[in-house]
């Protein structure tokens, strides 16, 4: 399930608390005596704050690909066509550097390969920012 940009800024709002209430105009003297109704903030509109905990619950329990990077390389094609067993693809990237932590191809973090039981894992040594976290699922 993939989520769009207004879930996102949802979300977004949500964490940065309520809105902040429009500004008080002075009416002019030749404006009529009923002012136009103003529109409500998105969350008065949706049902009030519970609504909102709801969504950002629900958002919370989407799943997202997490992507640890070694390295990046453009090939041309006729390279990738003349790739078999045992080649290997050269990357301008020293051994000891951290790996990237991508979610939906946007640097989130770095950090270093670990091995946990059998399998590979990785030590988050460097983290974005919560809004930018939450940003990158949604470019």
């Amino acid at each position: 399930m993939l989520i769009d940009q207004s879930e996102i800024d949802s979300l977004l709002a949500a964490g940065a608390g309520p809105p902040a209430p429009p500004p008080k105009i002075a009416p002019r003297a030749s404006a009529p005596s009923a002012a136009p109704p103003r529109p409500q903030p998105a969350a008065a509109s949706t049902g009030g704050p519970t609504e909102t905990v709801s969504d950002v619950s629900r958002l919370m329990r989407l799943r997202v690909s997490v992507i640890v990077q070694l390295a990046r390389r453009p090939l041309p094609v006729s390279k990738i066509r003349s790739l078999s067993v045992g080649a290997i693809i050269e990357f301008d990237r020293p051994v000891e550097t951290w790996l990237d932590l991508l979610i939906r191809n946007h640097r989130i973090g770095a950090g270093e390969a670990v091995k946990v039981g059998e399998n590979f894992g990785l030590r988050v040594l460097e983290i974005a920012p919560k809004r930018e976290r939450i940003t990158s699922m949604g470019k």
